[in-house]
């Protein structure tokens, strides 16, 4: 099936592609963290991701639809969201040479998964603080597989949902950390950066063999 585009107006109905989503109802999802009183109430009984988050953008639910999408969507998917995001939030200053480094380091990871990259991420997570958006983000890259644990350590297995939670976190910074005034409508820019991630083509999906 082919992502579809959509607009980011809350009338448009969400088309969220099932090989995107990591489950098949909102209800699976909402078991792997504590969403709000008022997401909760907007639930109801087999409901598709898609259609909860829906709902969540009728009632303006920003955050909560971030946080959603962040455990909904794969892990790719989602980090490279985040990285749209961080970009988003950085616009054309021009970053401190351990932000650009963790961006970068998320890019790398992004454009070509694996464990290298992966410990890359966490010591650009590490130089660039977890305290900042981009720096947490590479920090999400490290949750997402593998073992938490030095490369020459025991293994020590990542939390499955470890990185959706770290990735949520860097978005919500991302828009909490500036501006008050302009945080509202940031939330809403982010959240729309993740319904176009979640429902069109993703780079490495348009890449063709030999290109």
């Amino acid at each position: 099936m082919s992502p579809l585009a959509m607009e980011s107006s809350p009338e448009t109905a969400l088309s969220l592609p099932p090989h995107r989503a990591v489950a098949e109802t909102a209800a699976e999802i909402l078991e792997h963290y504590e969403a709000s009183a008022e997401a909760c109430e907007l639930l109801t009984d087999g409901m598709p991701p898609a259609e909860f988050l829906d709902r969540l953008r009728e009632q303006e639910l920003h955050e909560d639809a971030i946080t959603f999408l962040a455990y909904a969507l794969g892990k790719r998917e989602a980090l490279w969201w985040g990285l749209r995001c961080v970009r988003e939030g950085l616009g054309e200053e021009e970053p401190a040479e351990t932000i650009q480094g963790a961006v970068d380091a998320v890019q790398a990871w992004v454009d070509e998964p694996g464990e290298d990259a992966r410990y890359a991420a966490f010591h650009a997570a590490e130089a660039a603080t977890y305290e900042s958006p981009a720096g947490c983000l590479a920090l999400a890259v490290f949750f997402n597989e593998g073992s938490m644990a030095p490369a020459d350590c025991p293994a020590v297995p990542v939390d499955e949902w470890f990185c959706a939670r770290t990735l949520a976190a860097s978005i919500h910074v991302g828009y909490l950390g500036g501006d008050p005034k302009e945080a509202p409508e940031m939330a809403k820019r982010f959240l729309e950066l993740g319904l176009e991630t979640a429902t069109q083509p993703a780079p490495w999906e348009s890449e063709q063999p030999g290109a």
